[in-house]
């Protein structure tokens, strides 16, 4: 069925709408406060190295702003000349004397102010690459767990069939023993049975394969108790309804305060400031001084100085570096409209998703599960009384057991994009 345009798009907007408090998704999502998921995600957060390493260089990055707009140190001098020789005598010529000298360096104006904002900016970028870590974190650890889940959903259900076709065995035995059906029908069935425990190896190995990434993930050693439920398709919530037609205005059609765009952005800002920092070192600093000289045959004396430092080669330096700067503030503004794109198509994309999703799930769980239930047991009902054939019956058996172990797959794919979604458009609170 064809879902029209307007009331798809009406139900991703109320499906950002949902996403619009954090935190409320996970709990929307699995229609229970999903205690496991959220333990996993805080242990992840806390042990991730990355990210400890991106908060630490955005620390460090906030920690260059004020000495980024200080004054050079004043220089403070003192020395002794004129001594008389061959004693190095003090009081013998009228020459001798003892200075102090103090000076201090000022830029050409505008000079710390540029480089304060470009310190804040290149702050600001970083802050943005802990948040937006910390997104890819919340994900992997929602990736992963959903994954768990679907594996230990698969093995339920492929225990549940291999019930159901042990019963086959034994309705086809009992009719091969009374001559009323060949022996390759309880044979059938036993090479069905043998598939199944390749299946239940190679989904045990998965399963091991997931708990190791989630315990790398955690950075866990030893034992790791992690409960993980199956997965319930019929219980996943799929129904996105707006109570109200403003839904459609909460769906955005850009995310232009993604951490990743405001990174960029920020690079922009430190590079642009950058070239006039440099530009403002094609002007001459300033130096002013003062000296105190002391005598001991003769008077004291005071002096005063002003320098001035000569740009004579800035064509060779300076105006480079604020050319190369210029360069970088053009490579950085077209990172944005890549990424901005990037982003944008990434949006439409998980939103497709998710509205896919929803309608493949309802589909399995409403249609194809209950006639592949009911296929079932309309065949072994004929194969009792030799209406139906056995490759019939092994066929309507493992449609079924492919239809529940699909519903399981596009729940957890849809629990996941769900979360996906509730990262992209999260809003990061206000420093």
């Amino acid at each position: 069925m064809i879902i029209p345009a307007v009331e798809r798009l009406l139900r991703l907007g109320a499906a950002v709408l949902l996403l619009s408090a954090p935190g409320s998704l996970m709990a929307q999502a699995s229609g229970q406060n999903d205690s496991v998921l959220a333990r996993l995600t805080a242990e992840a957060l806390a042990a991730n190295p990355s990210l400890a390493a991106t908060r630490a260089t955005a620390r460090a990055a906030l920690s260059r702003v004020r000495p980024a707009g200080a004054l050079p140190d004043p220089m403070l001098s003192a020395g002794i000349m004129n001594l008389a020789l061959p004693r190095f005598a003090f009081r013998e010529s009228d020459f001798t004397e003892v200075d102090l000298e103090l000076g201090q360096e000022f830029p050409w104006p505008g000079t710390l102010g540029a480089r304060t904002r470009a310190a804040r900016a290149e702050s600001r970028a970083r802050g943005a690459d802990v948040s937006a870590r910390r997104r890819e974190v919340v994900v992997r650890s929602a990736e992963l767990y959903y994954q768990l889940r679907y594996v230990v959903t698969a093995r339920a259900t492929l225990l549940r069939q291999r019930h159901l076709l042990a019963a086959a065995v034994d309705i086809s035995t009992t009719r091969y023993a009374t001559a009323s059906a060949p022996q390759s029908d309880p044979l059938q069935a036993r090479v069905a049975l043998a598939r199944l425990d390749t299946e239940e190896a190679e989904l045990a190995a998965r399963e091991s394969r997931l708990r190791a990434d989630l315990k790398a993930l955690r950075k866990v050693n030893g034992t790791d108790y992690l409960p993980v439920e199956p997965i319930r398709p019929d219980a996943v919530p799929i129904g996105l309804h707006p109570s109200s037609d403003s839904a459609q205005t909460t769906l955005p059609d850009s995310l232009p305060d993604h951490p990743r765009v405001t990174a960029l952005r920020a690079a922009v800002e430190a590079a642009e400031q950058t070239a006039r920092v440099e530009q403002f070192g094609t002007r001459p600093d300033f130096t002013i001084s003062a000296r105190y000289g002391a005598r001991p045959l003769g008077s004291d004396f005071f002096s005063a100085f002003v320098g001035i430092r000569l740009p004579l080669w800035a064509g060779r330096k300076q105006g480079k570096l604020a050319e190369a700067a210029r360069a970088d503030a053009d490579a950085a503004r077209a990172a944005v409209d890549e990424e901005t794109a990037a982003l944008n198509a990434e949006l439409r994309g998980t939103l497709a998703e998710v509205q896919g999703g929803a309608t493949r799930l309802r589909l399995l769980t409403g249609q194809v599960i209950p006639s592949a239930r009911a296929t079932v047991d309309a065949t072994l009902r004929g194969y009792r009384v030799g209406q139906v054939q056995f490759l019939n019956v092994l066929a309507a058996e493992d449609s079924f057991y492919r239809a529940e172990l699909d519903a399981a797959m596009v729940a957890a794919e849809h629990l996941t994009h769900l979360v996906m979604l509730e990262q992209l458009v999260l809003r990061e609170a206000a420093p």
